[in-house]
Parts: C-alpha cells; structure tokens; sequence
C-alpha cells in the first residue's frame, strides 16, 4: 500500500500507475504492478493507493528502499506499507497517534511503532 500520494481525484487508472511507476524509479525499481485507490473520494484526505506486485521479493525490496523517499522532493510525504485490513489501519493510526503525542511529552525520548506496540528507543 502506498499512503500520502497526491491526489487530483479524477485520476484515471493509466495515471495513477504513471505515478506510482514513476515513484517506484526513484527507488531505481521497474517492477509490473496493478493499482487501486481505496476510501471515499474526500478533497480534505489522500486516499491509500493498493498495489499488486507479481512476487513478494519485490514487495521485501520495495519496503526495505521506502526510506529513501524521504529524500526525494517529490516523494518526500510518501510510504509505503505492506496491505492491511480496515481494522489493522486503524489500530496502527491509534498507535501512531499515541507515539505523536508522547514525542510532544517527551522529546528527550525516542519512540516508535514496531510489531503493533509502541517502543522507546532511546531516552536522551
């Protein structure tokens, strides 16, 4: 899944996989896929975009190189995540919320969300 890709909302389905082919090779990948946006067309939300990958060794690669949007300028808001259900999404938003929220508490600490539970990394 791939989650805060811009959104013009009357994308075509041919757009939409320009866009996340031109994403994929800014991580220097060219895998074939297949696209759906998923959610309610809202002009105050970015819908998640579902991809189908031919093999799984492509869906390991692509989230081990996900990092590197954040380097891009283009991609920089952009994430990758491997597909949940409705109720996973919406328990992992809550987790991340929480880690938000204890960062602005303590910012001396190092949080995060690993294996569906919140984590200190680091304390000052």
């Amino acid at each position: 899944m791939i989650f805060g890709l811009s959104d013009s909302g009357q994308e075509s389905e041919k757009e939409l996989t320009e866009k996340v082919n031109e994403l994929f090779s800014d991580l220097n990948e060219k895998p074939r896929v297949s696209v759906k946006k998923i959610g309610l067309n809202s002009e105050s939300k970015l819908r998640p975009v579902v991809v189908a990958l031919e093999t799984r060794e492509m869906l390991l690669t692509l989230l081990k190189k996900a990092k590197q949007l954040r380097n891009t300028e283009k991609f920089s808001k952009v994430y990758l995540s491997r597909d949940l259900t409705p109720n996973e999404r919406a328990e992992r938003r809550s987790l991340h919320r929480a880690v938000t929220e204890l960062r602005r508490e303590n910012p001396d600490r190092t949080f995060r969300v690993r294996d569906g539970t919140i984590q200190i990394v680091s304390s000052g």
